[in-house]
């Protein structure tokens, strides 16, 4: 099976990456983090078993910033769609399923995904999953993977609330999908993170430096 690979991605420019975390980490210092987040997610993608690999930035300027950036061999590069993530999403996906036959989508800023991650899933979509998700603590999720173009699975979902896994699966249960779930990850947005995954970020930056 021929599977592409996509990764959502902004620019980790001070002042516009992780926002909620400015208070804490200064401007500065949320973009750092940004910076060591988004390159562990490029690690994980540089080593997993698809045929494609896309990176859509967040608008053209982010677009070009990456091409200038050392490391984004092996990358194709894109911009997002117009609209909310839902729509940008589904537009990625479909996109990447016309000339492949499945997609995994994944976001740049995950704390602990793990090697094993996007090989599991590319297995469970290769052998009897339509939809694969990667469940994220605070209710949504931080993978879909894709056989086919589902525009049910991101219309009128309340992006960015801790509902949006639930409803998810709740319109696979409806429409008897068969789907997996990964083992459930975090992600680093409010202050109160960087207390509770202190170690976790320890291990982060010290692999990415």
């Amino acid at each position: 099976m021929k599977v592409a690979l996509v990764i959502f991605a902004r620019a980790p420019r001070a002042g516009e990456v992780k926002t909620r975390l400015i208070p804490a980490l200064g401007a500065a210092g949320a973009a750092a983090l940004y910076q060591a987040l988004l390159m562990h997610a490029l690690t994980l993608a540089r080593a997993a078993p698809v045929d494609t690999r896309l990176l859509y930035a967040a608008d053209a300027d982010a677009r070009d910033e990456f091409a200038t950036r050392a490391g984004m061999q092996g990358f194709d590069l894109a911009v997002q769609a117009t609209g909310d993530l839902g729509t940008r999403m589904h537009a990625a996906c479909a996109d990447a399923l016309r000339s492949h036959e499945a997609v995994l989508l994944i976001g740049s800023d995950l704390l602990d995904s793990c090697a094993g991650d996007l090989p599991q899933a590319v297995r469970w979509i290769e052998q009897d999953a339509d939809v694969v998700l990667g469940p994220v603590a605070d209710g949504g999720y931080w993978l879909i993977g894709l056989r086919a173009a589902r525009a049910d699975l991101f219309d009128r979902l309340p992006w960015g609330t801790g509902s949006v896994y639930a409803q998810t699966v709740a319109a696979l249960a409806a429409t008897r999908t068969p789907w997996r779930a990964l083992p459930l990850r975090h992600d680093i947005d409010e202050p109160g993170d960087l207390l509770a995954h202190a170690k976790a970020l320890a291990r982060l930056r010290q692999q990415v430096i």
